[in-house]
């Protein structure tokens, strides 16, 4: 198996570049080009010299809430998420190379009382949900060798913006925190990794499972209760958090776009396609809070350090 990823830069780009390197999987990463001069002449060539088995398509702008209020940040969702997709599908029709494409579920509007299944209607309400689906039909009206695979928010140790702020505001406010009243999924970017190049193995190996279809980290849970997991983790290792933890409270607010009530997604046709059963996220949080406090020991020790000399 030969792989080709595009949107090495991405969360699940660099997990996926730990992954395949650590398996010893054949792969190449397409530079970054702006997806307005990645011609189909251009991907044509960059394709036809490396003759991959599968592309894999992991570009993604990750700025759902600027591309709310940032016109250059929604053109560039605009840019990678519709325009990159459709030359890549053309291209990949050409030389009858699979696609397969990483979406999200805000292409849904978040009003279903239940998990999403493949079948449910579309409706984004927000720009980067509608960028997602733009290219998802983009790729459907180029090629029919596509597998189009949905996850909910995607976090990684290499994107701890997130986190940073939660754990700002919870020993700021001692553990009073503002919250929207949303029900998701959050899942690693390894573990979508693993997903995908378990896609692309079985592609390898001559299955024909196109379509789309979903998948998210297990167990689905309100934003309120998944703080309250990764302020667990944290206070295990910081004292100070600890204490504020013993005053957690959440005042919950609106859910505002780009974010939508209801975003966890039924993976059941994954597993009955592909035998790919949702891991739990437990680990990846333990994991990440600590890759946190390892940060935040070092700056204390360098700023300790400099105040000394």
């Amino acid at each position: 198996m030969r792989l080709l990823v595009v949107g090495a830069e991405s969360l699940v780009g660099h997990a996926l570049n730990r992954l395949l390197t650590a398996e010893r999987v054949e792969f190449r990463e397409l530079p970054s080009v702006a997806p307005a001069a990645a011609s189909k002449v251009g991907l044509l060539g960059a394709l036809t010299l490396d003759t991959p088995s599968v592309v894999l398509n992991v570009a993604d702008v990750n700025g759902p809430v600027l591309a709310e209020q940032n016109a250059e940040v929604a053109q560039a969702c605009d840019e990678y998420h519709t325009v990159l997709p459709a030359h890549l599908a053309d291209a990949c029709n050409s030389l009858g190379i699979p696609l397969l494409q990483h979406s999200s579920a805000l292409v849904f509007d978040g009003l279903k009382a239940h998990p999403y299944t493949e079948d449910d209607a579309v409706n984004p309400v927000s720009r980067y949900g509608k960028s997602k689906w733009q290219g998802e039909c983009a790729i459907r009206q180029q090629t029919a060798r596509f597998v189009i695979l949905r996850t909910d928010w995607v976090f990684s140790a290499s994107h701890l913006e997130y986190f940073t702020k939660l754990l700002a505001a919870c020993g700021e406010k001692q553990g009073r925190l503002s919250l929207m009243n949303l029900r998701f999924s959050p899942t690693p970017a390894a573990d979508v990794a693993r997903v995908l190049v378990a896609i692309a193995r079985q592609i390898d190996c001559g299955a024909e499972p196109w379509g789309t279809y979903h998948y998210c980290a297990q167990p689905p849970l309100t934003q309120d209760a998944f703080a309250e997991h990764v302020l667990q983790e944290a206070a295990k290792l910081d004292p100070a958090l600890a204490s504020c933890l013993a005053g957690f409270q959440i005042e919950r607010q609106p859910v505002l776009p780009p974010f939508v009530p209801n975003s966890v997604l039924n993976g059941q046709k994954l597993f009955e396609t592909f035998g790919i059963k949702p891991r739990s996220r437990g680990q990846d949080v333990a994991d990440m809070v600590t890759v946190m406090h390892g940060k935040a020991t070092r700056q204390r020790v360098q700023i300790s350090g400099g105040a000394q000399q």
